[in-house]
């Protein structure tokens, strides 16, 4: 009976132990502010990485890369090397390099070169302008 109290005793030791370093290392989580703009860059940046996977992993572009000489899975491996600054420079570049984005801007100075041209007489294109001769 004596050896029977004696484990007892130790299984209960060995427990609460356990129980006080368990909750020791609970106890010791530290928790701070987070900023607005710390909190949005930091889904954007996920956003724009998630953009950029879509992006390597649509047909064309494959086909593309291939043709190109390099393997899709090594150039996947690449884009998630790449810092949060690297992938907001493409998404950047991406946006502002786009074919056709600038349409407008250039129908608008092809109707003003021909508007001019149809004033100085070079070019019969409108019919509501009068030439300056």
């Amino acid at each position: 009976m004596g050896f029977l109290n004696l484990s007892k005793k130790g299984i209960a030791i060995a427990l609460s132990a356990q129980m006080v370093l368990a909750t020791q290392a609970v106890t010791m989580a530290q928790a701070e502010m987070l900023g607005t703009d710390a909190a949005i860059s930091k889904y954007t940046a996920l956003a724009n990485r998630n953009a950029l996977m879509d992006e390597i992993q649509r047909d064309e572009v494959r086909a593309e890369i291939e043709a190109m000489g390099v393997d899709p899975a090594e150039a996947e491996a690449r884009l998630a090397a790449l810092s949060d600054a690297e992938i907001a420079t493409m998404m950047t570049q991406m946006e502002n390099d786009s074919a056709g984005a600038d349409i407008v801007g250039t129908i608008f100075t092809i109707f003003v070169i021909l508007l001019v041209t149809d004033l100085l007489c070079f070019t019969r294109f409108f019919n509501f302008t009068r030439c300056v001769r």
